[in-house]
């Protein structure tokens, strides 16, 4: 695993949605998320425009087998061309860009959830009662913190599906002009890559949701107390919740990447991103019962 590294710029910079409405092709769409992003981190995500300059040097091919499949059937072999090949190095590495990417992350995350988990427990005890060091400033700041690391961790469960996204874009393209079919393999395969196996950030994503709610309830419980006994809650708390001043830019950040990837999702090859890879697997299967 690569060493862990501070908190990417991906992760705390304003994550701006500049997609529009209106119809615009994947390639713009993506272009112009990755231009919103902070410039040292622009390049963790996919260059689609380099491999799609690999794809124009790969001659089109027309089908000429009774069924038209090309799809690579596991074992077999093919002779590539050059260009086949180099749109398959840079592909590889791309891959293993976001591998080093997301494994760095995910450390940093696991780290950073200790701290606040620390934090979390100088004001809550285990049982969800009031901790001995509670205070209602200790419980703005937990909260301030967590709904930081919320956004943190939803923003880059979107560069997840947005890479994804994109590969299957990508290869979806290559389908259409070369020889081989590779999306429904290869995506097989990025199946098993440790920038899409995000079981660690969706623990945490909900540990972090169900932390922040309870503190909200502290908070709301503590605020109801106030009033009851005729005094305000130092004016920060307002309904029994932070104030949407606190949170509004973590907010605003996992709003706008769920715009992103609510653009991107609609089409086909999206909503069915393996292609006849189930029904490859099943037909396996049958062979072999």
């Amino acid at each position: 695993r690569a060493a862990a590294t501070s908190c990417s710029p991906l992760l705390t910079a304003p994550w701006h949605s500049p997609v529009s409405a209106g119809a615009m092709k994947f390639g713009q769409k993506f272009t112009e998320i990755i231009a919103a992003t902070h410039p040292s981190v622009s390049d963790q995500f996919l260059c689609y425009k380099t491999l799609k300059k690999c794809l124009k040097a790969i001659p089109e091919y027309k089908a000429t087998t009774a069924n038209g499949d090309t799809t690579v059937k596991p074992g077999e072999k093919r002779k590539l061309t050059d260009e086949q090949r180099l749109f398959l190095k840079t592909l590889n590495a791309e891959l293993q860009k976001f591998n080093r990417f997301f494994i760095s992350a995910e450390e940093d995350f696991v780290m950073k959830e200790t701290k606040l988990e620390a934090a979390y427990r100088q004001v809550v005890n285990r049982d969800g009662s009031r901790a001995p060091m509670f205070t209602m400033q200790r419980c703005r700041d937990a909260c301030r913190a967590l709904a930081d690391f919320h956004g943190e961790l939803v923003l880059m469960e979107h560069w997840v599906g947005l890479n994804y996204t994109a590969l299957v874009k990508i290869l979806k393209k290559h389908d259409k002009r070369s020889n081989l079919s590779l999306r429904s393999p290869f995506l097989v395969s990025v199946l098993q890559q440790p920038f899409y196996s995000t079981e660690v950030l969706t623990q945490l994503i909900a540990k972090t949701e169900s932390r922040f709610r309870k503190l909200n309830a502290l908070i709301a419980s503590r605020g109801n107390e106030a009033e009851a006994n005729g005094s305000e809650a130092n004016g920060h708390v307002a309904n029994g919740v932070v104030s949407t001043a606190e949170v509004s830019l973590s907010l605003s950040r996992t709003k706008a990447a769920m715009e992103c990837w609510n653009g991107l999702k609609d089409s086909d090859s999206i909503k069915r991103p393996l292609g006849d890879v189930p029904v490859l697997l099943q037909a396996k299967r049958l062979r072999s019962s």
